[in-house]
């Protein structure tokens, strides 16, 4: 299908099919989509909890103000922030680029590469968080974008009480904080919102050439 086509197929489901599951080839095309995410100097200070077990996906409709699309759903993806920067961000991505572009430890390639991370990292606690959340964004994009592109149904989610979510999961732990749940599946039948025209505001109110 093409991808505009996809997106204007898409929509935020609101029933989806409890009997109705991702495979594990439709899993690891999400994943990659998420993995391929562009994000601010490849950092990807993010981490996804991808959730089938159904007494969790269940424990988490009261933190989520009873959204039932999490209980019915295949699986839900937890998009996560980490908590802070810490040094082994910074250095395991140094590692991570020369192994992948073969370039030895003490390349100058990778102290630049290191030396304006840390400089851009330089940060207030208040604004690395801002600036991660941000991150986690560009990769819910492409997951939804995946998802669309491969007839796989979801429902972005920021109605949830964050706090009582990082508990329950016990992300804090990991180092984490949860930014958006994800529910993906298929829509059900009965979903009246399946037949409703999207809605978006004319090409005239948005762009602007110059």
């Amino acid at each position: 299908m093409d991808i505009i086509e996809s997106l204007k197929w898409r929509y935020a489901v609101k029933m989806f099919d409890p009997e109705k599951r991702l495979n594990g080839e439709q899993l690891e095309r999400i994943t990659d989509g998420i993995q391929l995410t562009p994000t601010s100097m490849g950092l990807q200070l993010m981490r996804f909890l991808i959730i089938s077990d159904p007494v969790i996906k269940s424990d988490l409709v009261p933190l989520a103000y009873n959204q039932q699309q999490l209980k019915d759903c295949s699986h839900v993806i937890v998009l996560c922030r980490k908590s802070v920067v810490s040094e082994e961000d910074i250095t395991s991505l140094v590692q991570r680029t020369g192994e992948v572009r073969q370039l030895e430890s003490d390349h100058p390639t990778l102290f630049n590469y290191e030396k304006m991370l840390r400089k851009s990292l330089s940060l207030s606690p208040v604004q690395q968080i801002a600036w991660m959340e941000n991150q986690v964004y560009i990769a819910l994009g492409n997951l939804l974008t995946v998802c669309a592109a491969d007839k796989i149904d979801a429902c972005p989610m920021e109605g949830f009480d964050r706090q009582k979510v990082d508990s329950y999961l016990k992300l804090p732990e990991k180092g984490l904080n949860a930014v958006v749940l994800c529910p993906v599946g298929f829509r059900s039948e009965n979903d009246k919102y399946r037949k409703i025209s999207k809605v978006r505001r004319r090409k005239s109110s948005l762009f602007e050439f110059v």
